[in-house]
């Protein structure tokens, strides 16, 4: 399975049972739950960190935490690049080991074979290397099409509301294997026959806007909503 087919499966879900999926984390569980067992593999981590980023009651916790470990490849909610430095998080990951990383040159990294994943560590916050995010996956979840009014006309996606950080962190992932936005409806964009048709206007045009951003970003549009 492919993550384009598990998020399809996860569609195939929603048409079947939606009131299933009500709030966006439900949508997460479950694609996480369909990743792991398809797609995920078994990776080697370990933490690391800057003197600097240790408050000294917390140094204990965080040598605990570096020690390298075996995790899923498959994460929910990872933060990534350099804290304090444009990080951002995703709401699932699916992870890569490396030979190189950005937080190679932390000042306490256990030894470990490589390839693996590198987490920098500060106090209680986890930040994932940017380089180790293979597939990248972002939900978003409407339940009210007005969302999509007028500023969706406007040029700037910094304007947008709720879509315009998930475009940038997806799009800042450009050596990624694939990105992905999944966008869930209650409201069909293309739905025919309907009284009223202001609504369906207004889900066309931020269908078509969010499209023609995904497109420039090289990001893979997923629309969920319920069909007949």
């Amino acid at each position: 399975m492919t993550v384009q087919e598990a998020i399809n499966r996860l569609d195939a879900e929603f048409q079947e049972t939606p009131l299933g999926f009500t709030v966006e984390t439900a949508l997460q569980a479950r694609l996480l739950e369909l990743l792991r067992a398809e797609v995920g593999t078994t990776i080697q981590v370990r933490g690391g960190y800057n003197t600097a980023d240790a408050t000294g009651y917390k140094r204990k916790y965080l040598d605990r935490i570096a020690n390298p470990q075996s995790i899923s490849s498959v994460q929910p909610e990872v933060n990534f690049g350099m804290s304090g430095d444009g990080n951002r998080s995703l709401d699932i990951a699916i992870l890569e080991p490396r030979h190189e990383t950005e937080y190679d040159e932390l000042e306490y990294l256990p030894e470990v074979d490589s390839p693996r994943v590198t987490v920098r560590l500060i106090d209680g916050s986890k930040y994932f290397s940017a380089a180790s995010v293979k597939h990248a996956i972002e939900l978003k979840y409407i339940k009210n099409v007005d969302v999509a009014g007028a500023k969706f006309e406007r040029n700037n996606i910094d304007e947008w509301p709720h879509f315009s950080s998930d475009l940038a962190k997806l799009g800042d992932l450009s050596n990624a294997e694939s990105r992905h936005l999944i966008v869930v409806s209650n409201k069909n964009p293309f739905q025919q026959g309907e009284v009223d048709s202001r609504s369906t206007a207004k889900a066309e045009r931020r269908y078509e806007r969010v499209e023609e951003e995904c497109e420039k970003r090289a990001v893979e549009l997923t629309e969920i909503h319920p069909r007949e």
